[in-house]
């Protein structure tokens, strides 16, 4: 299907282009980087599952990816968001955030059901610290032109993806059960979301690489 060839495809485009500028990326692009791998291998073994070895049922994958993902790009907002809020508040989000999720495949959430619960919650945590970040930027004022800033490409991907995610997966049941056609336009407008995603990321990161100075 078109939707998977776009899935599958669009998700190489940050990696290569991180891969090329990695030497030039600071610390907090490079957890971003990490994130991206983790999308990578996520997809790469999700495949490896669903076409060699024929398991139906890779939920289990899903609540890993978003456990593991949530870490990395949370680290980023870590660093960027220094000396604007105290550091120990994103560090207690990721730490709550892991034991919930641990608690929920426990008590709530099978790992062979959908991360419906996780996803909506690292979803609107990820809104959050990007709405502010832009705060920050704003408020300091030090980008003098945005469109040459990594962070506004990235920051905009993680607030237009994220917010698009949230609202997904607190709607996944009703989704399912409503007209095939709904269905389908639901999975190709969050594809677009997944395309713009990785895309502005790329661009954030090509930015990044070419001597774009961001907030230490």
């Amino acid at each position: 299907m078109l939707i998977n060839k776009v899935l599958w495809y669009s998700i190489f485009i940050p990696l290569v282009v991180g891969a090329i500028y990695f030497r030039r990326l600071n610390l907090s692009h490079k957890y971003l980087y990490g994130f991206v791998i983790t999308g990578v291998l996520t997809e790469v073994i999700s495949r490896i599952l669903k076409n060699i070895l024929e398991v139906k049922n890779n939920m289990p994958l899903g609540h890993s990816y978003i456990s593991v993902s949530f870490i990395f790009i949370a680290i980023f907002y870590l660093y960027e968001l220094k000396g604007f809020i105290n550091q120990k508040i994103i560090m207690w989000i990721i730490i709550v955030f892991e034991l919930f999720s641990i608690l929920n495949v426990i008590y709530f959430q099978s790992y062979y059901s959908y991360p419906s619960i996780t996803g909506a919650a690292s979803a609107l945590f990820l809104v959050a610290f990007a709405i502010v970040l832009f705060t920050r930027i704003m408020v300091e004022g030090r980008i003098k032109i945005l469109s040459q800033s990594s962070l506004i490409w990235i920051n905009s991907a993680v607030l237009i993806y994220y917010a698009g995610n949230f609202f997904f997966y607190i709607l996944y049941n009703f989704i399912l059960n409503y007209s095939r056609d709904f269905i389908i336009r639901a999975l190709n407008f969050f594809t677009i979301l997944y395309l713009l995603f990785y895309v502005l990321i790329a661009i954030g990161f090509w930015k990044a690489g070419t001597n774009q100075r961001t907030y230490r």
